[in-house]
């Protein structure tokens, strides 16, 4: 003998089924902060999403390189800036060795300093970087060939935002002592014992120039890396809040659901296990039926 299904339990159990899956949701986005976990919650929202999120990750990887790039620029300045003092230095001294009271003597004293501070501007040249990175010394790309700061082949290409071509190229520059000026001449061959005092300061003056050069578009460059930092970072902030519209999960909302839900979990709960009872009922009245 069949009685029938519980076809009460089962509604119920339907409906019970469906708010633990809201309410387990719910608590998933209140958890998470976001409303699209995955691509099922919304397919079309979720695309655009990752979009979104992989340009932010572009800008944030760019933000990053423009603030290397100021610190590598920064670095060079500061070697630039004990070059040009050596410079300053070396040329009051060729001043110097013009003085009609001097001996040979003395003038080879001088020499001995402006040796000293040779060294010391290609060991500056040559030991400024940034994490391994040489800006001040540069080497020509052809043997033979004198490396021309005015219009340098050896760069550095540093990207600084999330799309192709948003770009910032850093030259090297040379402004070691073998650097040639416009008559062929380098500073390595500056000798007040030697040469005259305006062959000298003709010299000094062609050092002096490459440093004023490189110190001068480093400068216009490290302004270009700050306004890319702030442009980009801007720009990063505006996109965040648009993927914040699409996926962020309205906390209030999500609350209300998950406290909506637990009370239609419990209900039904609640009523499954009356339900459930109807067969059982049932039974007890058909026992007493003779």
């Amino acid at each position: 003998m069949r009685l029938s299904h519980n076809l009460a339990s089962l509604n119920i159990y339907y409906a019970y089924t469906k708010n633990l899956s809201n309410q387990s949701g719910a608590l998933n986005r209140l958890t998470s902060g976001k409303k699209i976990n995955s691509a099922k919650d919304d397919p079309n929202n979720f695309a655009k999403s990752e979009k979104i999120n992989m340009q932010i990750r572009g800008l944030q990887a760019g933000t990053r390189n423009s603030q290397d790039g100021i610190s590598m620029l920064q670095t060079a300045e500061g070697g630039l800036n004990n070059i040009s003092d050596d410079i300053q230095r070396m040329r009051q001294l060729v001043v110097s060795s013009g003085g009609p009271s001097l001996t040979d003597e003395d003038k080879k004293n001088i020499q001995l300093e402006i040796d000293q501070i040779k060294q010391n501007i290609n060991s500056t040249a040559n030991n400024t970087e940034f994490n391994g990175v040489k800006l001040l010394n540069a080497s020509p790309s052809s043997v033979g060939i004198t490396y021309d700061n005015k219009n340098p082949s050896s760069t550095i290409t540093a990207a600084v935002g999330a799309e192709s071509g948003d770009n910032v190229v850093i030259p090297k520059f040379n402004v070691t002592t073998a650097i040639q000026d416009s008559t062929g001449y380098t500073l390595d061959s500056l000798d007040v014992t030697k040469n005259s005092v305006d062959a000298n300061l003709s010299l000094v003056d062609a050092a002096m120039d490459n440093v004023v050069h490189a110190r001068s578009v480093y400068g216009g460059i490290e302004n270009r890396f700050s306004d890319s930092f702030n442009n980009t970072n801007e720009i990063a902030d505006k996109i965040q809040d648009a993927d914040s519209s699409v996926s962020d999960a309205d906390i209030a909302n999500e609350i209300m659901e998950y406290s909506k839900s637990g009370i239609l979990v419990d209900a039904g709960i609640a009523m499954m296990v009356q339900t459930n009872k109807f067969p059982q009922d049932i039974l007890n009245i058909l026992s007493r039926v003779r």
